[in-house]
């Protein structure tokens, strides 16, 4: 009798087919209310209310959690550094603000949760005002009776070198004018004034005060010298269409002389394109023949302090200048 044997094989038994329960969801964020965030505060001083979020596992409140809680604000901390989470899925941390004014950033990091790390924002405000500096438009040069060529500047800052406005600065000086006897610093920490300087050459002293600030009373050093006497000569070259001063090579020419002071035009060579100096408007001074070049040159005496314009009778406002005289 043949006897026959039948091997069975079952597949699949108790392995867990339907790939197990997922993992839970762990979550943090802002608390939804009073979270402390977008604050503004004094630089190195505490944000009124603290800092709050808030973890969840599958939307229900985790209890436990440790959050850690940090910033990069220069001189900024947060107190506690690490905070675990109350019954209602809640970690909180106090933020004293960096020393440097403007947006700073805190940061909650839980590790391995959904959104993190959460970010804080907040605006730090200057300290109160306690120093007072030079700025700008120290040791300047200019002639009397004119301003000075830039504005004389203070500084107003805090204990931190933040700048601070609003700060009043009062401005004086013996020997020159200035523009306002008080004026505000502004957002920068500037307060600034212009200096006309007065009708005796020499040293000028400009003083900026603001009551109770380090470094008040700051003085300013300026030098008032007599102005420099025009030239009583000027020499124009007449080309191809241009007028061009020798003296600051401008073109259109412009040209400054003193009263009783000469100016030549000399032609180059221009071929047969004949140009000439034309008086044009008021003052006006007697015009040139009109030239074709080759080193002829015509010259005029101004008698009378103006300035007169004047252009090529040929060319018009293709070729124009100017002739200071003072």
């Amino acid at each position: 009798m043949l006897a026959v044997g039948i091997l069975v094989t079952g597949c699949g038994g108790g392995g867990g087919g339907n790939g197990g329960t997922p993992p839970p969801t762990t979550t943090i964020a802002k608390a939804s209310t009073n979270s402390g965030d977008a604050q503004t505060g004094t630089v190195a001083q505490p944000l009124a209310a603290a800092l709050s979020v808030v973890v969840t596992e599958d939307g229900t409140p985790s209890a436990g959690e440790a959050v850690a809680w940090s910033t990069t604000a220069a001189g900024g901390s947060v107190d506690p550094a690490s905070a675990a989470t109350d019954a209602s899925g809640i970690a909180s941390t106090d933020w004293t603000l960096g020393t440097v004014s403007g947006g700073q950033t805190a940061t909650a990091t839980l590790t391995g949760a959904s959104g993190s790390p959460v970010t804080f924002t907040a605006t730090a405000n200057a300290d109160i005002a306690t120093t007072l500096a030079k700025a700008g438009g120290d040791a300047q040069t200019g002639e009397i009776n004119t301003p000075l060529a830039l504005p004389v500047q203070a500084r107003v800052t805090d204990q931190f070198g933040n700048s601070v406005g609003g700060t009043d600065v009062n401005w004086s000086s013996p020997e020159a004018a200035v523009s306002a006897p008080t004026v505000p610093s502004e957002l920068t920490g500037i307060s600034q004034v212009t200096v006309t300087l007065g009708s005796t050459d020499g040293p000028i002293t400009i003083v900026a005060e603001s009551d109770g600030l380090t470094g008040s009373p700051l003085t300013f050093n300026a030098t008032a010298v007599l102005p420099t006497p025009p030239p009583t000569t000027a020499a124009v070259t007449v080309g191809n269409i241009f007028f061009r001063s020798n003296r600051n090579n401008t073109s259109p020419a412009v040209d400054t002389v003193a009263v009783g002071g000469t100016v030549t035009w000399t032609w180059v060579a221009t071929g047969a394109e004949p140009h000439s100096v034309r008086s044009t408007g008021s003052p006006s001074f007697t015009s040139s023949a009109v030239l074709t070049g080759n080193g002829q040159s015509y010259d005029f005496t101004f008698p009378t302090a103006g300035a007169y314009n004047y252009d090529c009778s040929v060319h018009g406002t293709q070729m124009t200048g100017r002739v200071v005289v003072r």
